[in-house]
């Protein structure tokens, strides 16, 4: 009797909450126990703080929209103060959708290629009419965008040059990220070069999404594995080529305080058509 009013108490728990469920699966499923067995890595990538990457930091974020499927605050600002470390960055993403991130950076880098799907193939795997409509909403008219309607796991990435900062945001199963994760590799301009993933984990990286970081491992070349770390306060894995000091365990007390000065208005027309 006891064990069954505990199992109808987790029953409420997870109606009144589903996503509990993709938190216990995450934490006990087999592509886990995949990455332990094979990379040793029961905690993840190591955690870098924020400001030991950017320790100047100061950011202003515009175009945020504090919508579901979109990045925190801390990600676009981790991002934006990446392409401020190159004189003429040139910027690449893969999978862009509204353009929250894009224009961001946009405001900073020379030149940005943006990789995603086009609306057609968005429609046949089955994204929402209002998905489709945003898709490019704050980016499409940008002088120094250009977007590229392609999947990223057909396209041939030989045809758009090296690059500064990538950032691989596409599709978060695992065999896409481990394409996307083999294709940038090979577009670094050079050593300077840096990689941003997103959905490696939770803000306290203490929530790995296995099925990406096996992804990121997988697609990146053995002798780049000891520069890939998890960015503390964000969402975030990095490749950057230097020998940097991290936590195994990312630490849940307090070590920064960051400032928003925050302002909202309409968006004048929220009319649009798929292009």
């Amino acid at each position: 009797m006891a064990s069954l009013k505990k199992f109808l108490q987790i029953i409420k728990i997870i109606i009144r909450n589903p996503g509990v469920l993709g938190y216990v699966y995450e934490q006990d499923n087999p592509t886990k126990n995949y990455v332990i067995k094979k990379y040793g890595l029961k905690h993840g990538l190591p955690t870098i703080d924020f400001l030991d990457l950017l320790p100047d930091f100061n950011e202003t974020i515009t175009h945020y929209t504090a919508l579901s499927h979109g990045s925190q605050i801390s990600d676009y600002s981790l991002l934006k103060g990446l392409a401020r470390k190159f004189k003429q960055c040139r910027y690449l993403e893969i999978g862009t959708w509204i353009g929250e991130s894009l224009v961001n950076v946009s405001s900073i880098a020379k030149e940005c290629i943006s990789i995603s799907m086009s609306d057609k193939e968005l429609q046949q795997t089955g994204s929402t009419k209002e998905g489709i409509m945003v898709q490019r909403m704050f980016t499409k008219n940008l002088s120094n965008v250009k977007h590229v309607m392609q999947n990223s796991q057909t396209f041939d990435f030989s045809t758009i040059g090296k690059f500064d900062l990538v950032y691989v945001n596409g599709g978060n199963q695992y065999k896409e990220v481990k394409k996307d994760t083999e294709n940038v590799f090979k577009i670094l301009k050079d050593d300077n070069s840096i990689i941003i993933w997103h959905d490696y984990s939770n803000l306290t990286g203490n929530t790995i999404l296995w099925r990406v970081f096996a992804g990121i491992l997988d697609g990146c070349p053995k002798e780049k594995l000891s520069n890939l770390y998890h960015v503390s306060n964000t969402m975030c894995a990095i490749y950057i080529n230097k020998k940097l000091i991290g936590t195994e365990i990312p630490s849940q007390i307090p070590n920064k305080i960051f400032t928003i000065n925050i302002s909202s208005e309409k968006i004048k027309d929220c009319s649009f058509t798929a292009i």
